[in-house]
Order: structure tokens, then C-alpha cells, then sequence
């Protein structure tokens, strides 16, 4: 058996796309649509022909039924997806969350209508797959393969308002987390297969007092195809959804994908695989 060796790797903005093209943060609309509020994160994801957002069951919970809320995606990605306004009568979801504050497990499925997901493929957005089975290798026998962790998500404090052009007024900027993850524990609670998640803040010049805002979004697994110390090929695999933080606001915790493979096999009953 060949032994294994460690490799350091610094997850840089060259991960970012990779992972953040999946990613969506929700906004809710207040005082007549005038504001918008980050309401949680989310992830594009299909089931069969089913095309939608899987997110934390509480944050489509507190999300309306009726009328618009705000689609986002992370500033770092072009091209930008600003204004896209989601008609949530149009919609349904899954939820397998029992109700209760920090309960597990806290998923959840928003099924949109396709020419909607069409839609926003065509800005820029990446649908994941989340029956495909992935398991990666290296390309070559030079190559070897390692593995990282990250989470992404909307930040709540870090949203803005600033001045726009002479046209427009002023605009939201809502601000995303791409946080390599320096630890992960894993345990039971409930019966659910859990994460709690620590973010490596060593070379970062900004810490959110709070993960409000990160709920819902993605604990995504790096395999990182490696010749020597340069990075040949990101291959992603979604591990975890985020959908509660520690009392201290230092852990995030995380369901695993035994709870999303439940979940997937709640969309596929519901909407047996056609789309909306």
C-alpha cells in the first residue's frame, strides 16, 4: 500500500468559480420592494428534469409564498446576476425540517419552473446534479489527488447599500463567503448525520462577527488533481448544507449528504423526476 503524504493547499480565488457558480443567496423585500434583506443561501440543484434551489428548511420557511424575492449570486462571478426577481407563487417546495429552531435535520427544495432555470443559466448560473454519483481520480499517474474543504454563503453583515449611477439611485451589494474550512467534527444528533465547521481565517483581512446569512449554503468537498505543487483540475462534491451556528458564532453546523440523499428522494416522490 502506497503511504500517504500530506499536502498543504492555499484555496485562492483560482477555487472560487468552481464552487460559486452553484451558489445563490435568497433576498427578501420590504417596505413595499424598496428593500432587500439577505434571507439565506442556497445552492442551483437538479433532481431528474426537476430544477431548483436546495437550501436549510428555515430559511425557505421564512421565505413568503406569494409574491417576488431576490435572487443573487456572489460579485466575484460574471456575469453579475443583479435583479432577477423569483415569483414564488410559481413555485413548491420539500422541506424535512420538523419546525424547531437548530433542528436536524434542516433541508429544504425549492422547485422552480424550468423556463425560469433556463433562464438564469443563461446569466451565468450552474444547476448541480444532485443524483450523479462522483467519485474522481488523477488524469495521469504523475498527478496526485488531495482533498479540501469550503464553505459558501451570504454574509448578512456584509451586505451594503452604496451610491449607484445618476440613473438608478443607490443599489445593494450583498456580500458572499468562500471560507476554507480548517476542521470538521462529525457526529449524531437526532438521529441525523451531522458537521460542526470551523473557517481558517489566518490569511484573511475580513471575519463576519456572525454566520447569519450562510444558512442554507453549500459545505462543498475540493478534490484537487495536483502536479507537484501546481493545481491541475478542482473537481466538487457537495458534502454539507449549513443551517446553524454555535452560540459563539465560531462553528457552523452543517447536514451531511445522508440527509440530502433523503431529501432527494423526497423530490423525486413529489415531482417523480418531471420538471415544474
Amino acid at each position: 500500500m502506497a503511504a500517504q503524504r500530506e499536502v498543504k493547499i492555499q484555496i485562492d480565488d483560482s477555487f472560487t468559480a468552481k464552487s460559486c457558480n452553484f451558489a445563490v443567496g435568497f433576498l427578501k423585500f420590504e417596505d413595499n420592494g424598496r428593500e432587500a434583506a439577505p434571507a439565506g443561501t442556497g445552492t442551483f440543484a437538479r433532481v431528474g428534469q426537476t430544477s431548483g434551489i436546495i437550501t436549510a428548511g428555515h430559511v425557505l420557511k421564512n421565505l413568503p409564498d406569494q409574491g417576488e424575492i431576490g435572487l443573487v449570486r456572489f460579485p466575484t462571478i460574471e456575469p453579475a446576476l443583479q435583479n432577477f426577481r423569483l415569483n414564488m407563487a410559481h413555485c413548491d417546495h420539500v422541506l424535512r425540517w420538523n419546525g424547531e429552531d437548530g433542528s436536524a435535520p434542516d433541508l429544504g427544495f425549492l422547485g422552480i419552473p424550468e423556463v425560469v432555470a433556463r433562464d438564469l443559466e443563461a446569466k451565468g448560473a450552474v444547476f448541480y446534479n444532485l443524483t450523479r454519483k462522483r467519485e474522481f481520480s488523477t488524469r495521469d499517474k504523475d498527478h496526485v489527488m488531495a482533498k479540501a474543504y469550503a464553505l459558501v454563503g451570504v454574509v448578512a453583515e456584509w451586505a451594503e447599500v452604496v451610491p449607484g449611477d445618476v440613473t438608478k439611485g443607490l443599489k445593494k451589494i450583498v456580500g458572499g463567503l468562500f471560507g476554507a474550512v480548517k476542521s470538521l467534527k462529525a457526529f449524531v444528533e437526532d438521529e441525523t448525520d451531522l458537521l460542526d465547521v470551523e473557517i481558517d481565517y489566518s490569511s484573511s483581512p475580513r471575519i463576519p462577527k456572525s454566520y447569519e446569512g450562510v444558512s442554507g449554503g453549500a459545505l462543498w468537498e475540493l478534490h484537487v488533481e495536483l502536479l507537484g505543487q501546481k493545481v491541475v483540475e478542482v473537481n466538487t462534491k457537495l458534502h454539507g448544507i449549513a443551517f446553524r451556528q454555535s452560540e459563539d458564532h465560531s462553528v457552523v453546523t452543517c447536514d451531511t449528504e445522508t440527509a440530502i440523499d433523503k431529501l432527494v428522494e423526497d423530490v423525486v416522490a413529489k415531482w417523480n423526476n418531471q420538471a415544474i
